[in-house]
């Protein structure tokens, strides 16, 4: 590698172009593929209900006018209406015109015969106001983005009567909204993200290397870190979703730390020896501690995936790949870079301002140490019962930004439409008066206790005005497909809760309600139990994930070291990390979301990282030293690449602050912060441990001499 510096930089070119290109084909996935196992009996059951009550994706274009019912706007919603029949995988359209056309023959110039024949029509929302709905007969994404956009051509190609407006929303059109916005914000988080790398390094780094701009070698190594990733993404089947989208621009800030840690020691040794063999001794005395980082956070980033939410195991497996990538060129074409480029220069004059500051956290982790480790337990204990009293946002249209039309109108949708959250009860059983006549008994008890409940009851009293004999109500099944689908039978209960509390008490109170009634062959689906089942998700992933995080850190670190002692030091200032953000989000009223959730494996994964360098260069320097200048050393001179490396972590994160998308946001800030700590705790919570555990043993020693 050192022999052929040239051959290694043309083969990263090449490697290069050809990922480059590969990018392109990056797939994009969303619903509940993201956040949910297929074998999961929610997702199955939700699945099931899809497929035997045809319940596709639907598209709802609003109509608004002054008179929505005059004759110009029935005419258009029917010329309407043919245009999307004939849109490929469209398999029904209704709409004021249609119902009025089919019950009637013709479309009358009598409006009060018009109102009469739609007034229990859910489609006629007032005078003004009108929807049209659009069912599509299939779960493809890219299908669906074409329907999507031939409804939108043909909305914008029919021309509309005077005062008619047209909207659209719906599912297909919000993940198409969702799908730009997320091109346009990830675009907008990797410049942020690549500016400030650049801004960090020009002021901090440049005044550890001897060339000014070998301060951006390591930013070299991020960016073309991100690129393989982008380009190995497609090849892996790895898609792009709602929670991955904001891994790439995280990346850009983790991938440079073990550029910044191995540059860091070339400068050192660069200032008394050649380049070779200043090379070689930076890649041993910090190849270790740079191996366990990349080893730490890979057990870390992996542990997401038995969180059981797909999307979440993508952005582990992304952040994993990239720092492996981040690594392989850390530790090859930097130091051919660095063959190739760094002559011989004076030594220049550097600021000591960032030493300095490093040396008076020294002083007090060595001199305070006791109030540390107090404090520390003190914040940990805290933190653990702040925990528990976090409220989760399980709802996944507020994780996309509020803003988008799309967006927007679905709310209205909702206020108009009813409750919104809808419970979907599906019966299994055969169709006869005893079953109809419990249903009954069933649907009046739910409204009494203040619940929308609507069955295939409500269509067969406003048709009959009874409740019809079996053979009447065949006749009628084409009006009945919602609620009808050979032995099974869908009941819809409607509420307007959204925390998941409310949400898991309601379910349970409806199971227990069914039985009551001798409904003994049921499941229960819907938004409400998506959701309750993303509530369940995120707790439980929580703790399997910090709890694997944990026990294969400790693991690893106990192999490598053999000494409890040193697996447990790097674990205790995570820890208070951890305790530390618990505290934050308690006490500003956050939520956690999706993303969220893997906050302490990212803590984990990335803060014991410094953690380790700290540890690794104390015991490199305690063979040279006493204990005050051993500190002293390490905070000084591995304190000052940790920064560094920290500092363009924090920003890769803080770049997901500047996303349109809430759940990135919030993800944003709460990492920079964990970071920014992360950071503080190895340079104060670590050394006043060492300082402890170093007195101890000196105390011990002397008592057994003694």
């Amino acid at each position: 590698m050192i022999k052929r510096p040239r051959t290694v930089l043309s083969l990263v070119v090449i490697i290069t172009l050809i990922l480059m290109y590969s990018a392109h084909n990056i797939k994009f996935e969303r619903g509940l593929e993201t956040y949910m196992s297929k074998e999961s009996k929610v997702y199955i059951n939700y699945k099931h209900y899809i497929k035997n009550f045809r319940a596709y994706e639907r598209v709802y274009i609003f109509l608004k006018s002054d008179d929505v019912l005059s004759r110009d706007n029935l005419e258009y919603m029917l010329e309407l209406e043919d245009a999307l029949k004939g849109i490929e995988y469209v398999d029904e359209v209704i709409s004021p015109a249609s119902i009025v056309y089919k019950r009637l023959g013709y479309i009358p110039d009598d409006r009060r015969l018009v109102k009469d024949v739609l007034k229990d029509c859910d489609c006629l929302i007032s005078d003004s106001f009108a929807i049209v709905t659009v069912t599509i007969n299939t779960d493809n994404e890219e299908k669906l983005e074409e329907v999507a956009r031939q409804i939108e051509t043909i909305t914008d190609f029919i021309p509309k009567p005077h005062g008619l407006s047209v909207q659209k929303t719906g599912s297909v059109f919000l993940w198409y909204q969702i799908k730009k916005e997320m091109s346009k914000s990830l675009g907008i988080m990797m410049a942020v993200s690549i500016t400030l790398m650049v801004l960090i390094l020009f002021f901090t780094f440049k005044t550890v290397v001897r060339r000014k701009s070998f301060a951006f070698l390591p930013l070299i190594i991020s960016i073309l870190s991100v690129i393989y990733v982008f380009g190995l993404m497609p090849i892996l089947g790895i898609p792009m979703t709602e929670l991955t989208h904001g891994a790439l621009p995280i990346l850009i800030g983790l991938s440079i730390d073990y550029a910044v840690q191995l540059q860091n020691r070339y400068e050192e040794e660069r200032r008394k020896r050649g380049i070779e063999e200043s090379i070689r001794i930076a890649i041993k005395r910090t190849g270790l501690a740079i191996f366990l980082s990349l080893i730490t956070s890979i057990l870390c980033f992996s542990s997401m995936a038995f969180c059981g939410v797909p999307g979440l195991g993508y952005f582990g497996i992304i952040l994993s790949l990239g720092l492996a990538i981040a690594f392989v060129l850390t530790i090859t074409f930097l130091p051919c870079i660095l063959i190739l480029f760094d002559k011989e220069l004076k030594e220049m004059d550097r600021k000591m301002l960032l030493e300095s500051l490093l040396r008076k956290f020294s002083i007090i982790s060595v001199k305070k140490h006791r109030i540390i480790i107090l404090l520390t337990i003190l914040i940990i204990i805290s933190g653990f019962y702040a925990s528990s009293k976090i409220k989760m946002e399980i709802q996944h249209i507020k994780y996309v930004p509020q803003n988008l039309e799309a967006v927007v109108l679905f709310k209205e949708l909702e206020r108009v439409k009813g409750g919104q959250s809808t419970y979907i009860v599906v019966l299994k059983g055969e169709l006869n008066d005893e079953l109809l006549s419990r249903l009954d008994e069933f649907e009046s008890y739910m409204n009494s206790r203040g619940l929308s409940c609507d069955s295939m009851l409500s269509v067969l009293k406003s048709r009959f005005g009874r409740i019809p004999s079996d053979e009447e109500i065949y006749e009628i099944s084409d009006e009945l497909k919602r609620y009808l689908s050979n032995d099974l039978i869908a009941i819809y209960i409607s509420t307007r809760l959204e925390d998941y509390a409310d949400y898991k008490r309601t379910y349970e109170e409806i199971e227990k309600d069914l039985k009551l009634f001798r409904f003994n062959r049921f499941y229960i689906t819907g938004e409400p139990v998506l959701d309750m089942e993303t509530g369940e998700l995120m707790i439980n992933g929580q703790m399997r994930m910090t709890v694997i995080s944990y026990i294969l850190i400790f693991v690893l670190l106990l192999i490598i070291y053999r000494s409890i002692k040193k697996a447990v030091i790097p674990i205790l200032p995570i820890t208070t990390v951890i305790g530390l953000m618990n505290l934050i989000m308690f006490l500003s009223g956050m939520k956690h979301t999706m993303m969220s959730i893997t906050l302490n494996s990212i803590i984990i994964g990335l803060g014991i990282d410094y953690s380790i360098h700290v540890i690794e260069r104390f015991y490199e320097e305690r063979k040279k030293g006493d204990l005050k200048s051993s500190i002293r050393n390490t905070v000084e001179r591995t304190g000052r690449a940790i920064t560094i490396s920290a500092l363009t972590t924090a920003g890769g994160f803080f770049a997901l602050m500047l996303s349109r998308f809430p759940i990135a946001r919030t993800a944003g800030f709460l990492t920079t912060m964990a970071i920014l700590l992360s950071l503080a705790s190895a340079l104060i919570i670590v050394p006043a441990f060492l300082t402890f555990f170093e007195s101890f043993k000196s105390q011990s020693s002397h008592q057994v001499l003694v």
